[in-house]
């Protein structure tokens, strides 16, 4: 159990939300199997899966001698192996996850960043947590465990979204900081990002990524109110006035929806999943089904 909160922002009372979605997460991971691509097999893997009966041939250094001293019965300790893989959150840290200061939807993102990468470090994954605007921010890597969830929790307190998405330059020293596959989870309001997004996607692609995606919107930002409006861009301070009659209400809305649905064609035409994140969905919900839709969860 979480003993004390990291900062203000994450609090006791998250915390305590953290640890019942990580028993949920445990118990979701019982039906199957415990965390990505795990294998059963006899070795000297990171966590104590089963027994089975000894068959001629079996490596006797996985035997169960203390079993066999009570029992009489030979029996042999299988483990879950996990793969190199690691679990990598790119969490949005641009400007427009704050817009006009209000930081309601970067609260929301990084919230869901840590429930995503405390779920997966229950599963005993390796999570690394990096920021991204212009450029990839300097990241936060766990080991297999939950112990470092404060350190977790204070680093991503201490973000303060800013500046330009360059989703595409972000990804691309990503990947060419890697060795190997990695689930990936964005975390995003993906403004800014469309026209990077396929060339993004195709980049993790090439280096067998398993990817999700998760479209993080504010309702409030989908919403606009009638009559003079002023529209301040949130990452290059670019202001438009304009009158929100009924008819400029309906086209914004319908550009917005098209905009989800387009970002959602490109997900799932570079392989990736496309999950929608609105903010006034419990974080635990979110979680639970993107960590399935990943592979981190099973059930």
């Amino acid at each position: 159990m979480v003993e004390r909160p990291a900062s203000a922002f994450f609090d006791e009372g998250f915390l305590a939300r953290l640890e019942r979605l990580h028993l949920i997460a445990k118990r979701v991971s019982s039906r199957g199997s415990p965390g990505v691509r795990p294998s059963r097999r006899l070795g000297d893997g990171l966590e104590f899966a089963d027994h089975r009966a000894y068959a001629p041939g079996d490596d006797v250094r996985f035997m169960d001698w203390p079993y066999y001293a009570r029992m009489e019965r030979l029996l042999l300790r299988l483990f879950h192996e996990h793969s190199e893989a690691e679990v990598a959150v790119l969490l949005d840290a641009s400007g427009s996850m704050a817009p006009g200061g209000e930081a309601a939807t970067f609260d929301y993102a990084r919230r869901a960043a840590a429930a995503l990468a405390y779920v997966a470090m229950g599963s005993l994954e390796r999570v690394t947590v990096l920021p991204f605007a212009e450029r990839l921010g300097p990241g936060l890597r766990t080991g297999r465990n939950r112990r470092q969830v404060l350190e977790l929790l204070d680093f991503l307190a201490a973000l303060k979204p800013a500046g330009r998405t360059c989703l595409g330059e972000c990804v691309e020293r990503f990947a060419r900081g890697g060795t190997g596959p990695a689930i990936v989870l964005i975390v995003s309001d993906l403004l800014d990002c469309q026209d990077d997004l396929s060339d993004a996607l195709a980049r993790l692609q090439q280096r067998s990524c398993d990817v999700t995606v998760v479209h993080v919107q504010a309702p409030a930002a989908v919403e606009m109110p009638e009559g003079p409006v002023l529209l301040v861009e949130a990452e290059t301070g670019t202001r438009m006035s304009l009158t929100a009659a009924p008819e400029v209400l309906e086209s914004y809305r319908a550009r917005r929806a098209e905009f989800a649905r387009g970002c959602e064609r490109t997900c799932l035409s570079r392989g990736a999943t496309y999950v929608p994140a609105p903010t006034d969905v419990p974080f635990e919900r979110l979680v639970l089904h993107t960590m399935r839709q990943a592979g981190v969860l099973s059930g």
